[in-house]
Formats: structure tokens, sequence, C-alpha cells
């Protein structure tokens, strides 16, 4: 009896005698935002909603405790073998960047519409698949790694700083994989060692490549105020049209210094009329992001409009087309010199605005719009706010903070980047209108 007892805990991740090491079966009850599966309080790579995994335990915390799934022993009707051989689930693969991959991409979808309502509260009817689910990646960023002739590119194993090898990736356009695979060789053949925090020693820290279809950006990161090795790698990069340096010493996540110096080549991008600089914002999927501007400026109708975190200017572009008045807003450098204003937060403009819009327009980051721009909004009152939301969780604590004043139109989920958790949303706020006075 203890034995079942004991079965029926382990099975639901609630036992609280795991330890780091343990094997033990679990029924897998939703997924979360991560794309890992959560059963109970275990948090499981590679276990989808509705499955049932064996599961290695490799960390037990006071909250939350870890695990991977090492066999499937009741899979979803989706389940297949990912189709990359870097994956964490093939071979001596070690990608967690494709979390969704062993599913197809219809099931990936459901699991997305399931995760929306279930994690943040968010009610879609579908979420809109993308017109390509391999290749489709036309900005990718890749951390560098390795010594003197072992200089790879890829990104961390997710919740490590374990590095993983991404050779010859499926989701980044077939430009971008292969600008990626020679600039490793190029730098191995050099002898060029990339950065190292633990060892203190300098050299390159990442690669930004962005490509329009037909032309590759390369963006050199290095913490080595020596140009030098970068020069010569530059000349080496036959499958990049233009390639720049950034300098950045500093720890933590980001991966680019405050300005860029193009060493060869095109100076940026036209990626649908817009001007993408080495340092400047690319959505990473720019044919699904081009849909869905269109759909987040449907409905606005002229007047004047303010475009609130406008990068460089697709949305200013769209609404100017049917004859609105538009001030744009844009805090980073580059993407206020190409809408011909200066770099401002949203909060900063909307601070000074004495009078209110017909509609705002936002494409914040994925921490949201916050309180201090919900309030601001709440303050001017325009008849319609669309928004376009990369972060769940922040949009849906938005669409609460601007209840008071405002009512859900619609919401729409798109799959901006398939094979992963990310899901993007625009959602349309129309006024709640004061009753007539008496």
């Amino acid at each position: 009896m203890r034995d079942g007892s004991r079965k029926r805990r382990l099975m639901s991740g609630k036992d609280p005698r795991h330890k780091a090491g343990d094997r033990g079966t679990f029924e897998v009850e939703s997924l979360l935002p991560t794309g890992d599966g959560a059963s109970g309080r275990m948090r499981i790579v590679g276990g989808f909603a509705g499955e049932r995994v064996v599961a290695r335990i490799d960390h037990v915390g006071k909250h939350a405790s870890f695990a991977t799934a090492v066999e499937v022993e009741r899979g979803r009707p989706g389940r297949r073998p990912p189709p990359c051989l870097r994956h964490r689930d093939v071979g001596d693969g070690r990608c967690t960047g494709c979390a969704l991959m062993a599913l197809e991409e219809t099931d990936q979808r459901t699991l997305l519409k399931e995760m929306l309502l279930a994690q943040h509260g968010l009610e879609v009817g579908e979420v809109v698949a993308a017109p390509e689910s391999l290749g489709y990646r036309w900005s990718a960023k890749r951390i560098a790694f390795g010594g003197p002739g072992r200089l790879r590119l890829g990104s961390f194993m997710r919740g490590t700083h374990r590095p993983a090898d991404m050779r010859g990736c499926l989701v980044d356009h077939p430009l971008i994989a292969a600008a990626a695979d020679e600039l490793a060789r190029a730098a191995c053949d050099l002898g060029i060692a990339a950065h190292n925090d633990e060892r203190g020693s300098l050299g390159l820290r990442a690669v930004w490549l962005r490509t329009n279809g037909t032309q590759v950006l390369a963006t050199l990161v290095t913490s080595d105020v020596d140009e030098s090795e970068v020069r010569r790698l530059s000349a080496r990069l036959t499958r990049c049209d233009g390639v720049a340096f950034s300098f950045h010493r500093g720890g933590g996540n980001v991966l680019r210094g405050s300005d860029a110096t193009v060493l060869r080549g095109i100076e940026a991008l036209d990626v649908h009329g817009t001007q993408v600089g080495p340092l400047g914002f690319l959505q990473p999927n720019p044919e699904v992001a081009e849909q869905m501007y269109d759909h987040l400026v449907d409905g606005i109708g002229g007047g004047r409009i303010f475009d609130l975190y406008a990068g460089s200017g697709a949305t200013t572009r769209r609404l100017k087309a049917i004859g609105a008045e538009v001030l744009p807003c844009e805090s980073h450098p580059e993407g206020a010199r190409s809408l011909g204003v200066e770099p401002e937060t949203a909060e900063e403009f909307l601070i000074r605005q004495t009078d209110a819009p017909d509609a705002v327009v936002a494409n914040p980051p994925r921490k949201g719009l916050g309180a201090a721009v919900t309030d601001e909004l709440l303050r001017l009152r325009p008849a319609r706010i669309h928004m376009m939301a990369c972060g769940p969780a922040s949009l849906a604590t938005d669409i609460s903070a601007l209840a008071q004043g405002y009512r859900v139109e619609s919401l729409h989920a798109y799959d901006t980047l398939p094979q992963t958790p990310h899901v993007e949303l625009i959602v349309k706020l129309v006024r709640i209108e004061e009753p007539a006075r008496g």
C-alpha cells in the first residue's frame, strides 16, 4: 500500500523524497511558457501535456524541481523524431532551443493555445500557422565558445551556461546557417578564440546574423579592443555581404555593444522597405511579422496616432499610408534616427502629451507596457489601443491594468517561431464610454 501511494505521488511530481539522480514516471499536466512540461512542482524538459514520461531528476528545489525526460511511455498523437541532428533528443545533440520540435506542427499549435489559456488566462480561437516551419529565421544571435582552432557558434542549453553547437541549424534561414558555419570554420583556421569569462580571456563573444532573403549582414561582437582579429576574420567571410563589429566587454546576457563599425560591404539590409543596420532590430520571422503588422493597424482609420516602440518604422509607414498623422516613439538610437525623431522611451513620450490621440499602436518588448505607460494611457484615454505582444504574461498584466477603461475587442495569436514555445499576440482594445450624466 505504501509503495502504491509513493508511486501515485511520484507520477504527479509531488513526492517530497525526490533527489537528484533519481528516475521516476510522471504524468505531464501542462506546458509551461519555457516549453517544459509540468507535473505538480516538477518541471520536465522534453515532456508535453497529456504524456507519461520516465524522467531523470536533475535538481530538487524548495519551490520547484527539474527533470529531463529519458523515455516516453505514452506520447501525444503528434509525437515524432525531431528532424534536427543538434536537438537534445537526437544522438549527442545538446541544443534545447526548439523545445517543441518533437511534435508535429499542428500539435505544437494546439499545445500553445492550451498554454495561453492555462498559464495566462488568454483565450484565442486558434494559433495562426507560419508559412514555413523550418528555415524561417532571418535574424539569429549565436554565442561563441571554444579555444583557438576549436571555436564553435551556438546557444546556451536552457537554464545553464553550457554551450550547444548549432551547426546546420534547421530553423535559421539557409543563408544564415551557411554563413554561421563558414564563420566558425574561418575562425578555427585563423586560430581565433572565444571570449571566456572564467579564464578572463578576451575574444569573440557572439555573432549576430541577419538576412533579407538574398543578402547577409554579420555583426561580430568582441571583447578585445584589438581589431586585427575581427578584420582578418571579416576578409574570409565570403557568404556575408556586409560585416561589422561591435565592442562589448561587460557581463550578463547583452550580446552587443552600444555602437558598431562597418568593416566591409553593405552597411544595412533592405527588409521590406526598412533599412536594418548592424545593430538594428529585425523580427526573427519577418514574413509572419509583416502579416501581423497589417493586422495591427487594421481598424485604426485616420486621425492622430501615437506609434509606441516604433522600431525602424514598419507600423509608422503603414499608418501614414492610410492617411494618419503619426507621432512615432522609439528609444533605440538607430531606430529613432531612421524615424527622424530623438530617442525617447514610451513613458517619457506620453508624459509630455497633453491632448489625447485618436488611437495608440504599441509593440513593446517582452516585459510589456508596464504600469507607468498604462497609467498614462488611462490618463489620455485614446479611443483605441492596438498592441502586438511577444510576452503573453506581460500582455495579460497590461490588459488587466487597462481594464478599468478598456474592453477587449479581439485577441489573436501567431506561431511566429515554429518548433519553439514562443507565440505572439495582437490585442485590440476599445475605450469604455462613461455613461452620460443626466
